[in-house]
């Protein structure tokens, strides 16, 4: 052999071998324990004005070409729950990063101790070690130059995905928020409750026209829908005690030119492609993002409404009260008419709307849910804002709006936003 062979040779066995200690050992970088990235240890300094509970990530991936990257904005019940999930599911995989956006004492337990998550579906933790955690975006977004020593876009643009978990509560706050974290490229999807998109995407368009640009700043909008049961019962710790499915549609889409809701064949197949490692969670793509968002209604109004409107009771105690069930589908079929009169305006076909099966479906789903407590009701409970504005009194202005009556619903929604005013949760 020639003495350029043999040193060739050479080198690549102690590259292997450094990389196989640098997996195994404390010292690792977290994504090259997460990821499996096998290129090399990164070697730009640490940035001490980054608040993250992760090492520097690797620069970059060989063959596979670049990272893959997921911001978890919200880790509360529902984003820990399904940025869990989508890590598990991708975790084996090379060249992906789940990064999770955690606030105040959820960054600082969750930075040291991990995420645990106890689910109907399989419990699942993450290691402190393997979490990506940040306590601002902008903190997730300069993690992003540091790891790629910068880019044309000067650090945004480097995250394929964008899921924002917030409550509706906090939806003033989320262009500014993810801002960072968004380039032409990035697809957003927001789990919230209530009928948000028209504003979110309003208020994302004034932003970019501060800036003398067109478009909402990112690729596509995606409006999810998640019927389940989950809960944080502390910093770091939830409870995900029923598994219904994640339904999510188009809001809005580059390639479509529309912020009606209008897609294209990519938009479907790049959030289908998300969720499919996800194995535990059973999702659907919902074609009108308009009609799954009344489909979610027709549950949160009813039994999120009446449990409020009692002062704060569980799911299992509407479902057994004769009275309380009564009301629950009197609610119900208001809010499928409601639903329905608002699809046929928008131009829905007949097969589109909502009907008995919608009823069936949700009055089912809460007899098996046992002693759930709504989001709104443990906001109640805790003093904390409640989602009063998008996931109940838009609805019964659009039925207003409509000429829908609704008077069951209207009268729950007057209890709840006294109780709003009586605490201040606003």
């Amino acid at each position: 052999l020639s003495l350029s062979t043999i040193l060739s040779q050479h080198s690549m066995l102690c590259s292997i071998a450094l990389v196989m200690l640098a997996v195994s050992s404390k010292w690792a970088p977290t994504s090259i324990r997460h990821s499996f990235h096998v290129s090399a240890l990164s070697t730009s300094p640490t940035d001490n004005t980054i608040s993250s509970s992760a090492k520097p990530l690797t620069t970059s991936a060989v063959a596979t070409g670049k990272t893959k990257r997921i911001a978890i904005v919200g880790s509360g019940a529902v984003g820990s729950y399904y940025g869990g999930r989508l890590w598990e599911g991708m975790r084996s995989q090379s060249n992906t990063n789940v990064m999770f956006h955690l606030r105040n004492e959820n960054y600082e337990h969750c930075s040291k101790h991990g995420i645990d998550v106890s689910s109907y579906h399989g419990d699942f933790s993450i290691p402190a070690e393997e979490l990506l955690a940040f306590r601002t975006t902008d903190d997730m977004a300069q993690s992003v130059v540091n790891d790629s020593g910068g880019d044309e876009n000067g650090g945004s643009g480097c995250f394929d995905w964008v899921v924002c978990a917030l409550k509706s509560t906090s939806l003033d706050e989320v262009p500014k928020l993810i801002e960072p974290l968004l380039s032409p490229e990035t697809r957003l999807l927001v789990l919230m409750n209530g009928l948000i998109e028209d504003d979110l995407i309003q208020m994302m368009r004034k932003q970019q026209e501060l800036k003398g640009l067109d478009g909402v700043g990112c690729k596509a909008v995606y409006g999810g829908m998640a019927l389940i049961c989950s809960n944080r019962l502390s910093p770091g710790k939830i409870s995900h005690t029923f598994g219904g499915k994640l339904v999510c549609g188009v809001a809005y889409s580059a390639d479509a030119k529309d912020d009606s809701g209008k897609w294209v064949d990519s938009d479907k197949q790049a959030i289908l492609d998300l969720f499919e490692p996800a194995t535990p969670v059973p999702f659907e793509f919902a074609p009108n993002l308009r009609r799954g968002r009344w489909w979610k209604n027709v549950w949160n109004l009813p039994f999120s409404g009446i449990s409020v409107s009692m002062g704060g009771i569980t799911v299992d105690r509407i479902v057994n009260d004769p009275s309380l069930r009564k009301l629950a589908y009197k609610v119900i079929d208001e809010t499928i008419a409601i639903a329905n009169a608002d699809l046929i305006k928008h131009g829905c076909s007949e097969d589109e709307l909502l009907g008995e099966e919608t009823r069936d479906e949700m009055m089912t789903l809460s007899d098996n849910m046992g002693p759930y407590k709504p989001s709104t009701m443990l906001d109640l409970h805790a003093r904390k804002p409640m989602e009063v504005k998008y996931l109940f009194r838009k609805a019964v202005d659009r039925a207003d709006e409509l000429g829908v009556d609704c008077p069951h619903l209207e009268t729950l929604v007057c209890h709840i936003e006294a109780h709003q005013r009586h605490h201040n949760l606003f």
